[in-house]
C-alpha cells in the first residue's frame, strides 16, 4: 500500500528558519541595552540563516510550501519587531516608524485579504514586496551595524539615503498591494 506524500515540518531548513525567532530577543536585547556587538552578532547569525535555509532545503530535497511560508512569516516578524525596537529605543524618528508601519499594515492586509478570498497557497508575493523586504532587511542590518560605529555626518547621510530608498519602495509596494488586494476581492463573472 502506497503512502500519500506528506510535508515534513521538522527539517534542517525549517530549523534554520525558526532559529531567527530564537535570535530575535538577542538582537532586541542588544539594541535595548546598548550592547551593540550582541545585536550585530545576532543579526549576522539571522542573515546567515536566512541565506542558508532555502538552499539547504532545496539541496536536501526538503523544500515545501510550508517552509516558504514559514520563512516569509518569520522574516516579517523579525523585520517589524526590530523596527519597533529601534523606534522604542529612540533610534528611529516617528515619521520613519510611521512609514515602516504603513508597510507592515499593507503587507498584513494583503495577506488577510488573500486568505479571506480563499487563497490557501500561503503567502502572497509581489515583485515590489520582495524588493521592499530585501531593502528593509538591508536597512536593518545597517542600523544594527551603526550600533557599534561612532556617529558621523557620513553615517547620517547614508542612513537618510537608505531610508529614502526604503520609503520609495514602500510607497510603490503599498500601491501594488492595494491593486492586488482590489483584484482579489473583485467578484468573478461566475459569481454574479
Amino acid at each position: 500500500m502506497e503512502q500519500a506524500a506528506s510535508t515534513k515540518f521538522v527539517t534542517i531548513g525549517n530549523g534554520l528558519t525558526a532559529s531567527r525567532l530564537v535570535l530575535l530577543p538577542v538582537i532586541v536585547g542588544g539594541i535595548a541595552t546598548h550592547h551593540g556587538w550582541l545585536a550585530v552578532g545576532g543579526m549576522v547569525a539571522a542573515v546567515v540563516t536566512d541565506l542558508l535555509d532555502g538552499r539547504v532545503s532545496r539541496r536536501l530535497r526538503q523544500a515545501s510550501a510550508f517552509g516558504a511560508t514559514l520563512d516569509s512569516t518569520i522574516d516579517f516578524v523579525l523585520i517589524y519587531s526590530l523596527f519597533m525596537a529601534f523606534y522604542a529605543s529612540g533610534r528611529l524618528a516617528t515619521y520613519q516608524f510611521i512609514i515602516l508601519y504603513v508597510s507592515m499594515l499593507s503587507n498584513l492586509l494583503l495577506q488577510l485579504g488573500s486568505m479571506g478570498n480563499g487563497n490557501a497557497d500561503g503567502v502572497v508575493r509581489t515583485v515590489t514586496g520582495k524588493i521592499t523586504g530585501a531593502l528593509q532587511y538591508t536597512y536593518l542590518l545597517f542600523l544594527v551595524v551603526c550600533e557599534v560605529l561612532d556617529k558621523s555626518k557620513m553615517l547620517e547621510m547614508v542612513n537618510l539615503a537608505m531610508f529614502s530608498l526604503v520609503a520609495v519602495t514602500i510607497a510603490l509596494s503599498t500601491v501594488r498591494f492595494v491593486i492586488r488586494l482590489k483584484d482579489m476581492v473583485k467578484p468573478r463573472a461566475s459569481d454574479s
